[in-house]
């Protein structure tokens, strides 16, 4: 069928809310990074009002440190709000939801994350999530009208599946469970994909390793596809140059949660992630207070798009960085650096404090030829492990080196050893390159 029929069938189906939403975001794109920080800055000032007048748990918080709406005149006035936790959605769930909030038609989430401590949060009926990655797809020179596969935890069936199918028609999808991925429905997988030939692939990284992985194994090769996303967890160097060289096509990252949906995507360039200035922001903070340009820590994200359930200066757990430069695809979206671990990722030292998880996941980064796989494993004695799988005899070199790194860091505080063995990072499909019994 012709593309543009295609494409507009799609539009057709997916309503007018969804083609609007997705026109502003076009239109964003195009704005100067001037531009965006204002828009930003009178949706904050609109999200913070709403949140004083109409959300029980904020009005309680502004009351305590004496605030009103009309306190909020510059950047460090807005820093002066207090940070969401984790710990405080749970407790105030409920005192989290607008007044005005249509309690019957709001989306719900549960994310365990890394503790394994469920979190529901609740998202705006009225806020279309589709054409947020509509956009990113369209950087990447795809169209959410093409044929797709996804590598998923959660995967529609039975009559929900009918149903996806009929709507989604003529656009086909695949999916398989990224957490039942032995040979068999793996290549089973394959078989369905190469008869849809679809142009993108989406995935948890850890299922899409285990998918690379079969399809070298066997020497098969997927040429229709064009792009591969992956999610759900930080995307190493050497990963993303291996998924390249297998699947034969560029493989792009983005990052969001369950809790945010969307927050900021790499373009081609491939050069950083780009905030979505026009309906996120994102903070940077070392304790309470903003980091520097390039400095690490804690990312904090206000949601400016939801008022059901308002999630204002959010410390998501994860670790981050800005950026001081511009892409050169043009775009003025601010530029943050990927996200290479969580809070929760980190490598903790006997005499106190941890080396963070950002630090760990790159450590073989100048190695993709002889590294295929790693996991740092950290046991509570506090000697650290760290299993590695080769592409080939480079290996040794490599490990020497990053030995040698390591221990200049560590200075012995601790037992360290290298462990050639096959290393499963996949994790019911999710994956964790860092993990402490510590922690």
């Amino acid at each position: 069928m012709d593309f543009a029929i295609k494409k507009n069938i799609f539009q057709a189906k997916v309503g007018a809310p969804s083609r609007k939403a997705g026109l502003a975001y076009r239109e964003a794109d195009k704005l100067t990074l001037a531009e965006l920080q204002a828009l930003n800055w009178k949706r904050r000032v609109r999200l913070v009002t709403h949140c004083y007048q109409e959300v029980p748990y904020y009005q309680a918080k502004f009351k305590e440190i004496g605030f009103e709406p009309g306190d909020l005149k510059s950047e460090s006035d807005f820093e002066g709000l207090p940070i969401l936790e984790k710990e405080d959605v749970r407790q105030n769930q409920d005192r989290l939801i607008a007044n005005t909030a249509d309690r019957k038609r709001m989306r719900s989430a549960t994310t365990g994350g890394t503790t394994g401590e469920p979190l529901t949060i609740y998202s705006d009926p009225r806020v279309p999530l589709g054409p947020m990655t509509w956009r990113m797809l369209e950087w990447w020179g795809v169209d959410i009208s093409d044929n797709s596969a996804y590598l998923y935890r959660a995967v529609p069936t039975g009559l929900r599946r009918l149903l996806s199918d009929l709507f989604l028609f003529p656009t086909r999808r695949k999916y398989i469970q990224a957490a039942h991925m032995d040979e068999a429905r793996i290549q089973y997988f394959i078989d369905e994909i190469r008869r849809t030939q679809p142009k993108y692939l989406v995935g948890y990284v850890g299922a899409i390793d285990a998918l690379a992985d079969y399809l070298a194994k066997h020497g098969i090769r997927l040429p229709f596809l064009q792009a591969v996303w992956t999610t759900a967890a930080p995307l190493p160097e050497l990963k993303r140059i291996y998924f390249e060289k297998t699947f034969g096509c560029p493989v792009f990252t983005q990052y969001g949660c369950v809790e945010v949906f969307m927050i900021a995507a790499e373009c081609p360039e491939k050069s950083g992630l780009h905030i979505w200035e026009d309906i996120r922001k994102v903070e940077i903070l070392n304790g309470s207070k903003s980091a520097e340009i390039g400095e690490s820590g804690d990312v904090v994200v206000s949601d400016l798009t939801n008022y059901a359930f308002p999630l204002l200066r959010y410390r998501l757990g994860d670790r981050g960085r800005h950026l001081d430069t511009k892409c050169a695809c043009g775009r003025c979206l601010p530029l943050m650096d990927y996200v290479k671990g969580r809070i929760s990722d980190q490598i903790r030292l006997p005499e106190g404090g941890s080396i963070p998880g950002e630090y760990w996941t790159t450590i073989f980064d100048d190695y993709p030829e002889a590294i295929k796989s790693f996991q740092v494993y950290q046991r509570k004695d506090y000697s650290v492990e760290i299993r590695y799988e080769a592409h080939n005899d480079g290996a040794i070199k490599a490990v020497r080196a990053v030995s040698e790194m390591l221990e200049k860091k560590i200075k012995g505080s601790f037992e360290l050893k290298f462990i050639q063995a096959p290393v499963n990072t996949n994790e019911n499909g999710k994956t964790r390159f860092v993990k402490s019994e510590l922690s």
